[in-house]
């Protein structure tokens, strides 16, 4: 990747040639002017010599020819600053895709982590003493587990079997909000129900100056959007008739400002200005509640004029791993529990799509062959409180053809090759092709598929022939600047007319700065990728340096993507490894970032060692005099920091490693074992959680290290440990 410094000297050259270029048309004029009044004053004071009109002749052909070589100047000057801008431009965008790449690995990976996970937690249920490594069997690890996951699901089930007031009755006394009372320090907004559209004002003022919503009215506002959902059906209908236009919402993964800069831009909903919110809401985001809660609201003063589809993060699971649940537990410590298991029941109810006009579908994820919605109308969505375990008492029949209905919906991604295939980098859902989307809209007579699920740069996407569109909202999504946020108006006709923004509360950088603030948060990332992987990567390293020479070929760790174009560019002792910008003739440093599966097999370290050295080559470029990278300096400049466990010599360095590298799997086990939300466990938990992440990642952990690691995250003794403090205590430390 270049460095901004590249950007300065590239625009300082430019602004040098049109310097020299002004300064050499005036030196040609000023010589042209001084060797024409010579002439003059040396022939006129003699009176001889050639007459006056020759005198003007021989003046009018050297401004002439003068003129000529300030022009050819001119121009010469103008084709090489446009080339060196053209060159300029290329490199930023070049620049731009990598980043976006480097994002977008990290992200999907860590969603194909979360679905392995989650499949290897399935197995872990069914095993029936599967033991080894020292440690209790798979089955004694994942009972545990097993009580707080099928504990959830058989609630769910105990509900379905209960006829509809009875249903209603027992959540409610599960989750009730009678013995919250309202405290007079209270300062956020009062609610009464029915709400009006003074309320949702309401709760906007509040929200946009840092408010939160009490308690006892979030409840209630849960309550009563769970009795609203479960009046709509699967494929909810909405019409342009009345209104003339419909709005859709992608995205929005508690970005607070940018569902605030909607409604200024797009107006509050009304029977004259609908929406349809295409799910993901929560997660990630640092206002989810409020976001969720202000849709919820909507929902329930508009109707007929809003609709919440369900998105692949309104999942219970997914929301213990993407910090929706840590938000819950942040802000409201003791009424956690209730509010979790609400927001649970609420997601279950939301609906899977919207048809506009019975022409346009409107679904979260996407499509694939299988898809039917036909099924997908009649299923019980309530059913589904996670997508990603199909639905049943242990023992029960699956029906994976429904399931694959709901799944396919909330995950899937269209591909520019033909057919439908597993989403292997995602891994939940499939990749349809264009040949999938035109047979599935020919078949329900539909002209256009509107879907969210991907981050793109503008905001928007058409893909397949202008058939699918997609839609994303929350801008800023990876870092401040990384892309725009966007929504979509379609008229009566179906003509979709698109509107983009993008929330700062900055002043706005210039575009080499900015995509250098993007670029940075981006190898930041992949920095702690890399650090979070030291043991298998030197070990990769060291098998492609059979000599322990400390180097190793650039070529070595590009082997394994022969199918990219590899350039080794070098410049005195510095090189590095680069990809061609299509389109363009300029080169960008290589990033690849395979992160390892632990439970896959494979040698997937030696992808990080590509990954690690190109990162490295092309920032640091620390090479040996024959252009070989000291692989040692990939780890120079940022360090891990466990805190107290830093200071604890039973704590091996290895197992602090091992349990950063899968803290986002550890934090899922903890939250699913966390069955009051308290953000608190027991050292038992911990020990259980740390087994079963054993069994998983195939990672053997000394009970002795384990136990020596509960004692010191421990911090007052009393047998428990505060997990949010636990996140906190792995650090990466940046030496620069």
């Amino acid at each position: 990747l270049l460095k901004s410094r590249s950007e300065k000297r590239n625009a300082n050259s430019a602004a040098a040639v049109a310097t020299t270029a002004a300064n050499a048309r005036s030196k040609s004029s000023n010589r042209s002017s001084s060797w024409a009044s010579g002439i003059r004053l040396r022939t006129g004071g003699m009176g001889c010599g050639p007459s006056s009109s020759d005198d003007a002749s021989a003046s009018g052909d050297s401004k002439e020819k003068d003129a000529a070589s300030a022009g050819e100047i001119s121009i010469r000057s103008a084709v090489l600053i446009q080339k060196w801008y053209r060159r300029y431009k290329a490199r930023l965008e070049a620049r731009r895709r990598t980043t976006w790449m480097i994002y977008q690995s990290i992200e999907y990976s860590s969603e194909s982590s979360q679905l392995h996970l989650y499949n290897f937690f399935n197995d872990m249920l069914s095993l029936t003493g599967v033991g080894g490594g020292g440690h209790p069997s798979g089955a004694a690890a994942a009972e545990p587990l097993k009580t707080c996951v099928v504990g959830h699901r058989r609630f769910t089930e105990r509900l379905r079997q209960l006829s509809q007031e009875e249903e209603d009755r027992e959540l409610l006394d599960l989750t009730s909000f009678a013995d919250l009372s309202v405290e007079k320090s209270y300062r956020g907004p009062h609610l009464t129900f029915p709400l009006s559209a003074s309320h949702v004002q309401l709760m906007i003022d509040s929200f946009r100056q840092g408010g939160q919503l009490h308690p006892r009215y979030l409840l209630q506002l849960l309550h009563e959007t769970r009795l609203a959902l479960r009046a709509k059906p699967n494929v909810h209908s909405a019409s342009t008739s009345i209104s003339k236009q419909v709005t859709v919402i992608g995205d929005l993964h508690g970005k607070l400002d940018d569902l605030l800069i909607v409604f200024y831009k797009n107006g509050l909903p009304d029977i004259t200005n609908p929406y349809v919110f295409n799910g993901d809401f929560v997660d990630r985001g640092a206002n989810s509640v409020e976001v969720a809660a202000l849709l919820f609201a909507c929902q329930l003063v508009w109707p007929t004029a809003v609709c919440v589809n369900r998105g692949n993060h309104e999942d219970h699971v997914m929301n213990c791993r993407y910090g929706f649940i840590k938000e819950v537990q942040t802000k409201y410590r003791h009424s956690a529990s209730k509010i979790v298991k609400l927001f649970a029941e609420v997601f279950a109810w939301m609906p899977l799509a919207t048809l506009i006009d019975d022409r346009i579908l409107v679904a979260h994820g996407g499509i694939s062959d299988k898809l039917d919605l036909e099924l997908l109308r009649r299923l019980d969505r309530h059913r589904y409180l996670s997508a990603l375990r199909p639905p049943g008492n242990d023992g029960e029949k699956v029906d994976y053809l429904e399931w694959r209905q709901v799944l396919d919906l909330l995950w899937s991604d269209p591909k520019p090759q033909a057919g439908c295939r597993p989403n292997t980098f995602r891994g939940g859902g499939c990749y349809f092709g264009p040949d999938v989307t035109e047979s599935f809209l020919r078949k329900n007579k539909l002209t256009l598929l509107v879907r969210s699920h991907e981050c793109k740069q503008d905001g928007y996407e058409f893909c397949h022939d202008g058939a699918v569109l997609t839609v994303f909202s929350a801008s800023n999504y990876y870092e401040e600047g990384s892309n725009r946020g966007a929504y979509v108006k379609f008229d009566s006709s179906g003509k979709p007319h698109i509107v983009q923004y993008m929330a700062s509360r900055s002043r706005r950088l210039p575009v080499g700065r900015r995509l250098s603030t993007v670029e940075e948060g981006a190898l930041k990332g992949l920095r702690a990728r890399v650090l979070a992987s030291k043991t298998e990567l030197l070990a990769a390293f060291q098998r492609l340096d059979p000599g322990r020479t400390g180097a190793i070929r650039l070529a070595d760790w590009c082997q394994h993507h022969g199918n990219t174009r590899i350039i080794s560019q070098h410049h005195g002792n510095h090189a590095s490894a680069s990809i061609t910008c299509p389109g363009t003739d300029t080169h960008t440093s290589v990033i690849f970032l395979h992160p390892p599966r632990p439970w896959t097999s494979g040698r997937t370290s030696d992808h990080l060692a590509a990954s690690s050295g190109a990162l490295y080559a092309g920032r640091t470029r620390r090479l040996d005099k024959s252009g070989r990278l000291l692989y040692m300096t990939c780890f120079e400049r940022v360090a891990l920091d466990a805190g107290r466990l830093a200071g604890t010599k039973e704590v091996a360095a290895s197992l602090t490693e091992a349990v950063y590298k899968n803290k986002e799997e550890l934090e899922t086990i903890f939250r699913i074992m966390d069955k009051d939300s308290s953000g608190h466990i027991s050292l038992e938990e911990f020990r259980d959680s740390c087994r079963v992440l054993s069994e998983a990642t195939g990672r053997q952990m000394a009970d002795a290290e384990v136990e020596a690691m509960a004692k010191a995250m421990d911090l007052n003794n009393d047998g428990y440990i505060d997990f949010n403090e636990f996140l906190e205590a792995f650090r990466i430390v940046d030496n620069q």
